[in-house]
């Protein structure tokens, strides 16, 4: 059996999106200046430098581990639906293809009205009160 332990990782010279989308992602952010982009927290601040998208370490590191669960749901149907992507001939493998795409879109839907309700949900409820569910 191959021992994975010391294999090498893997790595692709991919730019992040946040580089490659600059121009787009200044004329439309994904959060407005100024509001803090985890959306359990959604809270105001003010923004030490022009780049920040999150009001402390504790809500980057949060939003950030959330970010990685999804990319880490979304990654087996991501390959499966670029590897049948243009496929012409081999049924089982555009049916592959299709379910992966379904399944990116599914999951791109709620995850954006996930972290809608909770953005929504914590700008509704002032800190420190209690919702209908008993919690803070």
């Amino acid at each position: 059996m191959m021992r994975l332990a010391n294999a090498p990782a893997a790595h692709f010279d991919l730019e992040p999106f946040q580089s490659v989308a600059h121009r787009e992602l200044a004329g439309c952010p994904l959060v407005r200046a100024g509001v803090c982009l985890n959306p359990i927290c959604s809270q105001h601040f003010a923004p030490r430098r022009p780049w920040q998208k999150y009001c402390s370490e504790a809500c980057r590191k949060a939003d950030e581990a959330e970010m990685r669960r999804i990319g880490q749901r979304a990654a087996p149907a991501l390959l499966a639906w670029r590897l049948g992507k243009y496929e012409t001939s081999d049924a089982p493998l555009r049916d592959l293809s299709r379910a992966g795409r379904n399944y990116i879109g599914h999951l791109q839907t709620e995850w954006l009205r996930s972290r809608q309700l909770r953005a929504g949900h914590m700008r509704q409820v002032p800190v420190g009160r209690k919702t209908s569910e008993g919690q803070e």
